[in-house]
């Protein structure tokens, strides 16, 4: 019963209100709304859970747009025959939902959303904008659901370059740097003598199963902080971590190791190593990478591209046994432990400490601005304009923002 009331709560009968811009999921939607142009109205389309509107224009709209259900091209081809008619039926809802509002476009901070991706092929009524919200790693590509933005503000010219190889379908691409970072960079700390010697990202996975990408991680990760623990053990380094999940969320916890996050690292560190609470709503990450001079993480994680967008000395520690998770990253930031060839973990975490910062950027400033634009140059204002022009311009061959 009370699933049922619950569901019925989700249901209204009343038309949505027409809108200038829908936001497509409310994940995000305060980092959304500081890019929106401030002379648009703004509503949110709710997926989580779903909001279903019916009226008996959108049963209309659901209706004629039935034509759309191609159950063999539902880009869900690992899902059970009754998701995927449910899917796309769903889709379809979402369409005719939309066509309700009649907005001037449909944005999201979801990216690689399977349903905005069905949107962007069959929504033609707005343009269908996506702000990226994480890097896009090659062994993904094949795993996922199908990958579709008509409009993408993206990190840098690496998606320009790889996406395509990767079917990623892109109509239009608009390299700007990360959102995130540049709303979260905090110019007073770039003059600070660093905090940190060395700062480790968690790449805790949590409470989300045990599939063979987060079981290789995990133990990647583990060999990772042994090796660094002994390297950290007879040094005077300053070193933290700081913790991906938030303490005694639902992913404090990971079942498969039997351990919380905190506890982990104090099994592996002891006290080599102080440990950073992570906190989301204040996304204290980005000043806490700030205050860093080299960070480190075991697995592939966003948040280090990130750093290296803003002039910071990384290093992915790749101890998987292979090159299937680190194969998007360039040879000078990523420490292959598999290759004989490559100098020891010592040499390349000896050899960061020692450059300057100075000496660092100057070798590395092409390949910083291959995956990530200049968080300086505001992303935020890049993006209010591009938005304000895909919707006025009425064309959907604005190309690629330089």
């Amino acid at each position: 019963m009370n699933i049922l009331n619950n569901c019925l709560k989700k249901i209204h009968f009343f038309k949505p209100e027409p809108s200038d811009v829908v936001v497509f999921d409310e994940t995000n939607i305060n980092l959304i709304k500081t890019i929106i142009p401030e002379n648009l109205i703004v509503s949110v389309f709710k997926t989580r859970p779903m909001e279903f509107h019916i009226t008996p224009s959108i049963i209309l709209n659901f209706l004629k747009n039935l034509k759309y259900f191609k159950l063999g091209n539902s880009g869900l081809s690992s899902k059970s025959l009754f998701y995927k008619i449910f899917w796309q039926l769903l889709c379809i809802y979402i369409k005719a939902d939309l066509l309700s509002r009649n907005p001037k476009a449909v944005l999201t901070s979801i990216d690689n959303s399977s349903k905005f991706a069905w949107l962007s092929e069959n929504f033609h009524r707005a343009p269908c904008i996506a702000i990226q919200n994480g890097f896009r790693l090659s062994y993904d590509a094949n795993s996922m659901d199908k990958y579709y933005c008509q409009h993408l503000f993206c990190f840098g010219e690496r998606e320009i370059i790889d996406f395509p190889r990767l079917n990623y379908k892109v109509d239009n691409f608009y390299p700007v740097g990360s959102l995130n970072l540049s709303l979260n960079f905090d110019s007073q700390l770039t003059d600070i003598k660093p905090k940190y010697d060395i700062l480790v990202v968690s790449c805790w996975r949590g409470n989300i199963g045990y599939a063979q990408d987060v079981e290789d991680s995990m133990k990647a990760m583990r060999i990772m902080d042994e090796t660094l623990a002994t390297y950290l053990g007879n040094r005077n380094l300053k070193t933290a971590v700081i913790l991906r999940s938030e303490r005694d969320s639902d992913q404090w916890f990971m079942p498969e190791v039997g351990l919380t996050e905190e506890d982990y690292y104090k099994s592996i560190y002891g006290d080599l190593i102080e440990i950073v609470d992570v906190n989301f709503a204040q996304r204290n990450v980005y000043p806490v990478m700030q205050s860093a001079e080299v960070i480190i993480a075991g697995f592939s994680t966003t948040c280090l591209i990130e750093a290296y967008g803003m002039r910071k000395k990384i290093l992915y520690m790749n101890f998987c046994g292979n090159n299937k998770y680190h194969c998007d990253f360039k040879a000078e930031i990523v420490f292959e432990a598999h290759d004989n060839k490559s100098p020891s973990f010592e040499s390349r975490l000896n050899a960061l400490l020692e450059i300057s910062s100075e000496e660092y950027m100057i070798k590395h400033e092409e390949t910083m601005k291959f995956y990530m634009r200049d968080p300086l140059i505001s992303p935020r204002d890049h993006i209010r304009s591009g938005i304000n022009d895909i919707i006025f311009s009425k064309s959907d061959c604005l190309g690629i923002l330089t």
